[in-house]
């Protein structure tokens, strides 16, 4: 679980990194003149507004398992409550679900 721990620190830095970023990405854009350009600037922010979205979201959940390992329950299937297997943890460190109940 040590290792665990530390796979959701590094991603909440990584995560709270790249909303930072996209952030000021998008506060240091500059307006084209042209319509045609400000088409395609409203597109791309739409992009760059989804993936600071996603890794709200992401966040959320790293944010979640790291809670659930101060409260012991860590490894825990929040639907049937098994034990949540090590190689799913070791993959997706955030998960909240089992193999079975994630489906």
């Amino acid at each position: 679980m040590h290792n665990n721990k530390e796979q959701l620190l590094a991603l909440q830095k990584e995560f709270n990194n790249r909303i930072v970023k996209i952030d000021k990405d998008l506060h240091s854009r500059l307006s084209s003149a042209k319509f045609s350009e400000q088409a395609v600037d409203h597109q791309n922010d739409d992009v760059i507004l989804n993936l600071k979205n996603e890794a709200q979201q992401e966040l959320e959940q790293v944010n979640h398992a790291l809670l659930k390992i101060e409260r012991d329950v860590y490894g825990t299937c929040e639907k049937c409550h098994s034990a949540i297997s090590a190689e799913r943890l070791d993959a997706i460190p955030f998960t909240a679900y089992c193999k079975n109940c994630a489906v």
